[in-house]
């Protein structure tokens, strides 16, 4: 046979699918040797160099965990005054009581805090007779209390306030709300839920969020068990505030609301979950949704629907810690990405800003 005879025959028989076959076969139990190869050497070295353990927090300096409660209840309205026989600081005394000494039982025993709505108190100075009377209940109780009203500041000017009290009934923290919900108006843009058939004339003689001293802080509160953050209603509808203090070392979160609207648990779990913090967040009773969350956005207690209740739950600080102390959510940010969190909207649309009452200036 010719040696071109024998080029087509080899030709042919390299084209035919049984010598395809046996040539693929080939390179495929090359492929497996190499990988078995690598597989073995790679079970070797995980043999010398175990998976990392979790990192476990250091031995806090208060509680592994804490019990919490949160109280729905009806106070004074943002916009209400004073009026005879309406007394929502003896409700909040009420609950303490129920906390108090040997006459704990279930629900309130053992408690490390008590939250309350925001402006339950109405306008009061601070301090001022209801925060002593407070103040003694809360030294009987013996637990952190978290409670709003609207501070007196000066003529015609106030602020929506958050007052902490210790253990010790001493009042230890106080926050001012930050985001003023404030509305827009005919001639200005539009925005979700305009008002419908009010006057910026009325809002600055009814609506105090027109004419309050808004906080310029986001405080960390340093309690026996942890560190602790505040944020008031509208607050919480803008992320960065939670996540700023979370970054701070905020461990736990209070969202404290006083809204006719209920409480969104849709908020509550993705804040627990993307700022890693477990979070109490009340309202009062007409509008409902007070509930608590831990995380991993897991809600653990919730109010019944609008009406008055105290709910508690315990959590878990250590778990929480070592949560924190291992997450790859915050070791992995990009704050060289995040500028423009800290530059003015880039449209034709003024944030809304508060006003001077009339007089006021």
């Amino acid at each position: 046979m010719s040696s071109t005879q024998d080029d087509a025959r080899n030709e042919e028989q390299a084209a035919s699918p049984g010598h395809k076959g046996h040539r693929a076969g080939l390179v495929g139990v090359g492929i497996l040797s190499v990988f078995l190869l690598m597989a073995g050497e790679g079970e070797a070295l995980a043999q010398q160099q175990p998976p990392k353990q979790l990192v476990e927090p250091g031995a806090p300096a208060g509680k592994p965990s804490i019990r919490v409660a949160a109280v729905q209840l009806t106070g004074y309205d943002k916009g209400e005054l004073p009026r005879e026989g309406f007394d929502p600081a003896g409700k909040v005394v009420g609950y303490l009581e129920r906390a108090a000494g040997d006459n704990a039982q279930g629900e309130t025993a053992g408690l490390d805090l008590m939250v309350f709505p925001e402006y339950v108190l109405g306008h009061i100075d601070v301090p001022g007779p209801e925060t002593q009377r407070i103040a003694k209940a809360v030294r009987r109780a013996g637990c952190y209390v978290v409670v709003g009203c609207w501070e007196k500041l000066a003529v015609k000017k106030f602020a929506n306030a958050i007052l902490l009290f210790g253990r010790d009934g001493e009042l230890v923290g106080k926050y001012y709300k930050t985001h003023p919900a404030i509305d827009h108006f005919e001639g200005e843009p539009a925005w979700l839920n305009p008002p419908v058939g009010r006057t910026r004339e009325w809002f600055l003689a009814n609506d105090p969020e027109w004419i309050m001293q808004a906080g310029q802080q986001l405080p960390i509160f340093e309690l026996d068990f942890g560190k602790v953050g505040i944020l008031t209603c509208y607050d919480g509808w803008f992320p960065e505030p939670a996540r700023v203090l979370s970054l701070k070392g905020a461990e736990l979160l209070l969202w404290v609301n006083g809204r006719r609207g209920i409480v969104e648990d849709f908020i509550v779990k993705s804040t627990t979950f993307q700022s890693q913090v477990a979070m109490v967040s009340t309202n009062q009773a007409y509008g409902g949704g007070t509930m608590i969350g831990q995380f991993p956005a897991q809600v653990v207690a919730r109010a019944p629907d609008r009406q008055e209740a105290l709910i508690e739950a315990t959590i878990d600080l250590r778990r929480l810690r070592t949560a924190r102390a291992n997450s790859r959510n915050f070791r992995q940010r990009r704050p060289d990405l995040y500028g423009e969190l800290t530059k003015p909207l880039r449209q034709n649309r003024p944030a809304p800003q508060p006003v001077e009452a009339p007089g006021e200036r």
